[in-house]
């Protein structure tokens, strides 16, 4: 307990233990404080054991119990994608709530990861299809969709560099992206628990090329948009201005920027190019 005090601050360290507790072993706080962890069966003390280990070494909690919860969903995670962050349900949040008045509207999700993006917005009403690098982490985005009933197609794709014309000529009512935007001089400033467990192809670009992933976003939809179909895409807070900047000179019109809960800059919206702004 103490080690993990020392890495999360004993607020967020008793919060994964409470969560470790609840979900692996089935025992409510009350439960912890009444020592009721000590009758449990040998077998699941030494699972307790086994946890406690992996968390001491810096594993995150989510990969220890292979969930992480999106939008009140439990989503199943593995090294293979990134950890579902609370900025990203703010983004799926947006989307739904500016609803779009089509029956069934399309929607494409690059750079899917877990699916979480892609199972959410499915679940809210859209005919969903996911793109993803990484065939291991596809894997696991189609267990999610399996798993909570969603109908979403997955198909694997590197993005940056994809034939634009795949995706057909105003074929989506809306793209969305959380593609990778984090620096690599920002290394220095993450964590130990997410450098060493969460998959770094995800997270990072080139120092000198922070708009790679938007740029390719920007072509595709370009064209794969039908006419007031929206775009959206989370961003690294340092450019978001820049982002915005790159769908205006791209043709993209009614482009808002919105803020995270931390008040960071943290999301663009645009409406296709042609349409009625």
């Amino acid at each position: 307990m103490k080690k993990l005090i020392q890495q999360y601050g004993r607020r967020e360290a008793n919060a994964i233990l409470r969560l470790v507790a609840e979900t692996r072993f089935s025992l409510s706080q009350t439960d912890l404080l009444l020592g009721r962890m000590d009758a449990l069966p040998e077998v699941q003390k030494r699972e307790w054991e086994e946890i406690l280990r992996r968390l001491h070494e810096g594993e995150p909690v989510q990969y220890v119990l292979e969930e992480a919860w999106f939008l009140s969903r439990p989503f199943r995670v593995t090294p293979d994608v990134l950890i579902p962050r609370p900025e990203t349900e703010e983004m799926v949040r947006l989307i739904l709530d500016h609803r779009f008045s089509l029956q069934n509207p399309s929607g494409l999700d690059l750079c899917t990861g877990s699916g979480c993006i892609a199972v959410s917005l499915a679940l809210g009403g859209f005919a969903m299809t996911a793109t993803d690098v990484s065939d291991a982490a596809l894997v696991v985005a189609e267990e999610n969709a399996k798993r909570l009933k969603a109908d979403v197609r997955f198909v694997q794709e590197d993005l940056l560099a994809a034939d634009v014309s795949a995706h057909g000529v105003s074929s989506w009512d809306l793209i969305v992206s959380n593609p990778p935007y984090v620096l690599e001089k920002e290394r220095a400033e993450m964590e130990h628990h997410v450098l060493d467990y969460e998959p770094s192809h995800a997270f990072f670009v080139p120092d000198d090329s922070p708009l790679l992933f938007y740029e390719a976003i920007a072509k595709t939809a370009k064209t794969a948009l039908r006419p007031q179909g929206r775009l959206a895409v989370e961003a690294n807070r340092a450019f978001t201005k820049d982002v915005a900047a790159l769908f205006r000179e791209s043709g993209f019109c009614d482009i808002k920027v919105y803020e995270d809960q931390y008040n960071n800059p943290r999301f663009v919206f645009a409406t296709a190019p042609g349409s009625l702004c």
